[in-house]
């Protein structure tokens, strides 16, 4: 039996075989199938992803922000602006002609100008201990500077600390802006004991601030120049005696605020943007 089963798979196989057709099929051609169907208007996808907030980039360099300190007073000072410093606490002058309480002086070295009448420092001067002083003069002033902080009118004379022994002659220039820890306003002047004209030796900028709790005055005195003005007040300008320039003096005072007014910034040395920006 198991001889006979071999014959038969070979039979098997042989005959599948011959039903195996050897002709090949030609392919057949394809047709482009046309498409008689209206297209059917794409509506955009719905976004389902859920959208991520833009992030704007942030620079990776840090702010420059102090550089120097001297006991209550921080502040970055330009290297455009001063070479170094002096710190001192000023011992108070209880009586006499300039009277003022014990406060911190900062005094600016290797500033732009030099051997002018003023030296270029800030002064931060504590208000309780000036009123206690000068019961009948600080408190007013304090009280006048807030008005200016707050958009007040501006009068002939802006408050000005310490005290010392002249007068205001004039402001120009005048603005009011924070800094970092309170409100004040900014203006250039001279101070003169007697009618001085206006110059680059004795004109200077300052700034006049409150701390927002009130508990410090803030004094920035820094000497400032205009090409437009004499050197000095040696002489009395346009060749005048001081007898006529006395007696036309509050004509030619208003003609020189309206030509400081006009210049702008970078006109004066250093520029008013440099200074507003120490302050």
């Amino acid at each position: 039996m198991k001889r006979l089963v071999y014959p038969l798979i070979i039979l098997s196989m042989l005959m599948f075989a011959c039903t195996i057709s050897t002709t090949a099929i030609p392919p057949v051609a394809t047709v482009p199938v046309v498409d008689t169907v209206p297209p059917v208007a794409t509506v955009p996808p719905v976004d389902t992803v859920v959208p991520v907030d833009i992030v704007v980039p942030v620079a990776t360099v840090p702010p420059v922000t102090t550089n120097v300190i001297c006991n209550e007073l921080s502040i970055y000072l330009d290297p455009a602006l001063g070479s170094g410093y002096n710190c001192e606490t000023v011992s108070a002058s209880p009586e006499g002609i300039e009277i003022y309480p014990q406060y911190t002086k900062l005094t600016l070295q290797g500033y732009p100008l030099s051997g002018k009448f003023f030296e270029p420092s800030i002064s931060v001067l504590p208000v309780q201990a000036y009123s206690d002083l000068l019961p009948d003069f600080v408190p007013g002033l304090v009280s006048n500077l807030h008005v200016l902080i707050q958009g007040g009118a501006i009068g002939d004379t802006l408050p000005f600390l310490p005290i010392f022994n002249a007068a205001q002659v004039f402001h120009a220039q005048y603005m009011a802006f924070p800094f970092a820890s309170g409100h004040g306003i900014r203006y250039l002047t001279e101070y003169a004991q007697f009618y001085d004209p206006v110059n680059n030796n004795d004109l200077f900028y300052t700034y006049q601030g409150l701390t927002s709790d009130d508990q410090y005055w803030v004094s920035a005195v820094l000497p400032i120049n205009n090409p437009i003005l004499p050197a000095d007040a040696v002489t009395p300008p346009g060749g005048v005696s001081w007898e006529q320039f006395s007696t036309n003096f509050d004509t030619y005072i208003a003609d020189m605020i309206t030509q400081l007014n006009s210049q702008n910034s970078e006109s004066f040395t250093p520029s008013l943007a440099a200074l507003d920006a120490l302050v």
